[in-house]
């Protein structure tokens, strides 16, 4: 499990979450992703400068177009296929990797036609038809390595890959004063006052307003639904206060400790050193998706 060595900073994608659910908080965080990948910020996560550049090369190599058609064709050969054509290294969690039960077919047969897409658009759709195929009642994904490597399969067993991020939040638990009490301005009272030059017992020209303190929530309160709003928006089933192994989260000061699996960390902050415009938020039945799109750059 790596640990984390910096503080995060929750990007404008889980702003998103804020804005659909009515919670009483201002947020706007500082956008960690930059518009080129040439000229990423500096990393806003717990990953080093090598460890970054592999990944953003891994996406790269992904993005080429590729064109495939087969039928019945066993899975493990279209991994393999990406990987020859795209120079990508692509991991994936077998059923027979470590003797567990859980995991990809090798053998599973899949039929796929598809000219000039993006490498890793067809790798999500062959992990989608194989998760229809073998029908284990599994969500299959991908994701990263430490050393920038694509794996994918289930998500229980790329639960077992997990690390620790500190997500700064403060931002999105600040409270801004709501002023809806302030006192009445009587211009014609003031004029009037001014034209009689004032005096010791002239009248205020405010009037009206009310003093009393503002229901204003606690920062544990908010704290408390930003937590939840997370974890049933983005891979509800995966939190372990859910019932599920993936993802734990603990508020330390003004931030969440979030030990999670690189898939979950993605659909919370994306990719910090991949550009901004190629990481689009989806929300399906509820739940938030990153969609990392493909570099059309040359």
């Amino acid at each position: 499990m790596k640990l984390v060595r910096r503080a995060r900073t929750i990007s404008s994608l889980a702003c998103s979450l804020v804005a659909c659910a009515g919670l009483p908080l201002v947020a706007v965080s500082t956008i960690a992703i930059s518009d080129t990948a040439a000229t990423a910020q500096s990393s806003t996560s717990s990953d080093d400068a090598e460890s970054r550049r592999a990944k953003r090369e891994t996406l790269t190599l992904l993005s080429k177009p590729v064109t495939l058609e087969v039928e019945d064709q066993p899975i493990a050969d279209l991994f393999s296929f990406i990987a020859d054509v795209t120079g990508a290294e692509i991991e994936p969690v077998y059923i027979n990797d470590d003797l567990d039960t859980i995991g990809i077919d090798p053998e599973t047969e899949i039929t796929v036609k598809v000219k000039e897409i993006p490498a890793l658009v067809v790798l999500e759709r062959i992990l989608l038809r194989a998760q229809r195929t073998e029908a284990s009642g599994e969500e299959y994904t991908w994701q990263f390595t430490d050393y920038g490597s694509i794996e994918c399969g289930p998500k229980s067993r790329l639960n077992e890959n997990s690390r620790v991020e500190l997500y700064d939040v403060s931002d999105l638990l600040y409270l801004v004063p709501n002023f809806d009490n302030a006192p009445e301005f009587d211009l014609q009272s003031a004029i009037q006052q001014g034209g009689q030059g004032g005096g010791g017992g002239s009248t205020s020209p405010f009037s009206g307003g009310n003093q009393d303190p503002q229901d204003i929530t606690s920062f544990a309160d908010r704290a408390e639904a930003l937590e939840q709003l997370i974890i049933s928006t983005v891979e509800p089933d995966q939190w372990v206060d859910l019932g599920g192994d993936g993802g734990s989260i603990t508020l330390y000061n003004q931030s969440f400790i979030i030990t999670a699996p690189d898939y979950i960390h993605r659909q919370i902050a994306g990719y910090d050193f991949w550009p901004a415009r190629l990481q689009q938020i989806r929300k399906v039945k509820g739940r938030q998706h990153v969609k990392i799109r493909p570099s059309t750059d040359p």
